[in-house]
C-alpha cells in the first residue's frame, strides 16, 4: 500500500473510502444523558479517524511511544494471528498511548494543548474506563478458573481496539472491514474465543467502564453529580454477567442458534446493515447501541 505522509488525516480518510459506506441503524437510550459530557463534549476520540487509531495502536511500543506518528503504510489488513493482538497493554501503556499518540494527533494537538481542564477530564475518564475494563476482565478470567488473573496485567491490545471501534470517527465500512479482516479464518468469520473475548471488552467499556468513570468524575463541576439511585439503576444491566450474556446473544445473531454458520465478507457486511435494531450488528459500533442491547436482554 502507498505511503500517507504530508496530509495525514485528510489523505487517510480518502484512502480508506474506496468501499461503499454501510448505512447503519442509530441507537438512543434514556440513560445516555448520564454520559453525554464524557462521550461527546470531552471525548477527543471523536476527532480521531478510526484508521489512525488502529494504526497507532497496532504499532505502539515503549520504544516509539514519544516519537512523532507518521501514519505510513496504513492498512486495514490486520489479523488476530498478528503479534499485536494478544500483546499486553497495561494501564501505564494506555496512559502513554493517550498522551503521546492521541493527544498529540494533528487533528487535536492545538485544542488539547490549549485546554488543560478538558484534556484532564478526557484522560481521567478514559483511564477510569480502562480500569473498569481490567477489573471485569479479571473477574471473568477467575470465573473461568484462572484464580491468578492479575487485574493489572490482563488488558491486551485486542481489548483496547474496542475504544477505537466505539468512539473514533470515520466510515462505518472501515470499522466493519477491519473487524472482518481481524477475525476471519480462511476467508470467513467463524465462532472463536478471540472474537468472544473482544466482544466482552466491547460490551464492558460503554457500560460498567463508563459508569465507573461517570461516578469518579461526579465531583468535577464540568461533569456534575449523579444520584446513587441512578448509579444503582445503571448497574442493573451493566454487570459482568450481563456483558457475558450479550456475548452469547451476539454469537447467536452472527452464527445462528447452534453456532454452525460461517460468514464471508458479504454476509458479514449484511449483518451490520440489517434494518431492525434487534437483528442488526450495528450496535457493536455504538456505545448507545451496546447499552440498548444490554438493557433489552437484561435478565434473559
Amino acid at each position: 500500500m502507498g505511503k500517507l505522509c504530508s496530509k495525514q488525516s485528510q489523505d487517510a480518510n480518502s484512502f480508506f473510502q474506496n468501499e461503499p459506506e454501510i448505512k447503519i441503524i442509530s441507537y438512543k437510550n434514556d440513560d445516555d444523558k448520564f454520559f453525554e459530557n464524557i462521550e461527546n463534549k470531552f471525548n477527543y476520540f471523536h476527532k480521531i479517524l478510526f484508521v489512525d487509531y488502529l494504526h497507532s495502536l497496532v504499532n505502539f511500543s515503549s520504544e516509539n511511544a514519544t516519537l512523532e506518528e507518521k501514519y505510513e503504510n496504513m492498512t486495514l489488513e490486520y489479523s488476530m494471528n498478528d503479534a499485536f493482538f494478544t500483546e499486553l497493554f497495561t494501564s501505564d501503556y494506555f496512559q502513554s498511548f493517550l498522551e503521546n499518540k492521541i493527544l498529540k494527533h494533528k487533528a487535536l494537538y492545538s485544542e488539547a494543548g490549549g485546554n488543560e481542564k478538558a484534556t484532564s477530564i478526557f484522560k481521567e475518564a478514559f483511564m477510569e474506563m480502562s480500569k473498569g475494563l481490567s477489573l471485569k476482565l479479571s473477574q471473568d478470567a477467575k470465573s473461568k478458573g484462572d484464580e491468578g488473573a492479575d487485574q493489572n496485567n490482563i488488558i491486551k491490545k485486542r481489548d483496547t481496539l474496542a475504544f477505537g471501534i466505539l468512539y473514533c470517527i470515520g466510515p462505518n465500512s472501515n470499522k466493519v472491514k477491519a473487524l472482518f479482516n481481524i477475525f476471519k479464518q480462511d476467508g470467513e468469520v467463524k465462532p472463536c474465543d478471540n472474537l468472544s473475548d473482544f466482544l466482552l471488552s466491547l460490551f464492558i467499556i460503554p457500560s460498567y467502564g463508563i459508569i465507573s468513570a461517570r461516578n469518579k468524575l461526579s465531583k468535577c463541576d464540568e461533569i456534575g453529580p449523579i444520584e446513587k439511585e441512578d448509579l444503582k439503576s445503571l448497574l442493573t444491566f451493566a454487570e459482568l454477567k450481563n456483558c457475558q450474556s450479550l456475548v452469547q446473544i451476539t454469537n447467536k445473531l452472527l452464527f445462528g442458534e447452534d453456532l454452525s454458520k460461517t460468514l464471508d465478507e458479504v454476509d458479514w457486511n449484511k449483518k451490520f446493515a440489517e434494518k431492525t435494531r434487534d437483528e442488526s450488528l450495528a450496535f457493536l459500533l455504538s456505545p448507545a447501541g451496546v447499552r440498548y442491547m444490554l438493557k433489552k436482554n437484561n435478565n434473559k
